[in-house]
């Protein structure tokens, strides 16, 4: 809470107006705190923050356009979609599975910057996100045909594991587990 008024404080100096790339890195930064903050908060004052968070990062990205800052829009994308998927995993009836699909898009948005042959790590990091936000939207309560985002969770942590090595040992046990949970979650379906 105090890094998020630090950044409010900053943000009175930093306007968009005379200080942009100060201002969206300002923003960017206030959404971290904000998600930080909402994921250790429960119930409606934690989804607010996360609220409060996906707004920052839009924010942001008026002046991290993909055409100027392709990095640091990229980056922003992806932390949007950690805010949306903790967001959607959280928010009953069919607004969560609305806010999962949002993350899995945001992450497939930052892909086109951090590509396999050019940011390898990133981009093994968002499969990871994919299949992880994708794995989500299958146990959500109010989603239909899980199996498909199962598969498709399936399919992206797979990717991930191609560039996870002994090198990655925390990141390749972590895309392991979670593969591990979707192959028994998808061999649950079949019965």
């Amino acid at each position: 809470a105090e890094a998020v008024e630090s950044y409010r404080a900053a943000l009175r100096v930093f306007t968009e107006a005379d200080h942009p790339l100060d201002w969206a890195m300002t923003m960017q930064n206030m959404g971290i705190a904000l998600e930080t903050q909402g994921s250790r908060t429960g119930g409606a004052p934690g989804s607010a923050l996360l609220a409060e968070a996906v707004d920052s990062y839009r924010a942001a990205l008026r002046v991290r356009t993909e055409a100027d800052y392709p990095l640091d829009w990229a980056m922003t994308m992806q932390n949007m979609g950690v805010a949306l998927k903790t967001q959607g995993t959280r928010t009953q009836g069919a607004l969560g599975p609305a806010l999962l699909a949002e993350a899995v898009e945001s992450y497939r948005a930052a892909l086109r910057v951090f590509t396999e042959a050019d940011h390898l790590f990133h981009w093994a990091q968002i499969q990871r996100n994919i299949a992880i936000a994708e794995k989500a939207l299958a146990e959500h309560d109010a989603t239909k045909g899980s199996q498909s985002h199962l598969t498709a969770a399936l399919s992206h942590v797979e990717a991930a594991l191609t560039v996870y090595d002994e090198n990655t040992g925390f990141y390749l046990e972590k895309a392991e587990i979670l593969r591990d949970e979707i192959v028994a979650a998808l061999a649950a379906l079949d019965g």
